[in-house]
């Protein structure tokens, strides 16, 4: 099994890299519905239920470049736009990685003294995550 560097995984935003991300990290869940019962001997069971994803990442503030800076990531939540192409992987035609549809939910902004402003953010997916 080939390792990946975690350096090679980015966020893509509407086929636009999120600009200087330092991590990135995709949540992916599932609902486990209880079935369990009296005659299930003292053992939980469940069903399949519901799944859901978000990509959560960090970057550092960008106000300039190829992508999406942070002031634009800004617009989006402001402009209330929503169900853009996502992708986690190592390229946006990645051999590797994730899409989907995803909305952009909040952002933060930290800007710490005598250190490198930041940004943070959530992307809630809207329906089925795909291997690429």
């Amino acid at each position: 099994m080939a390792q990946v560097n975690g350096t090679l995984m980015t966020v893509y935003y509407n086929t636009s890299l999120i600009l200087s991300t330092t991590d990135c990290t995709l949540n992916v869940n599932q609902d486990l519905p209880s079935t369990t019962n009296k005659g299930s001997g003292g053992w939980a069971s469940h069903l399949n239920g519901l799944k859901d994803w978000s990509i959560d990442f960090s970057a550092m503030y960008e106000t300039a470049g190829t992508g999406e800076t942070s002031d634009e990531l800004m617009a989006i939540i402001i402009a209330g736009t929503a169900g853009v192409d996502m992708h986690f992987g190592t390229s946006l035609n990645a051999v590797t990685g994730y899409s989907g549809t995803g909305t952009l939910s909040n952002l933060s902004f930290e800007a710490p003294t005598e250190g490198p402003a930041t940004v943070s953010g959530t992307i809630v997916g809207t329906g089925a995550l795909a291997a690429i």
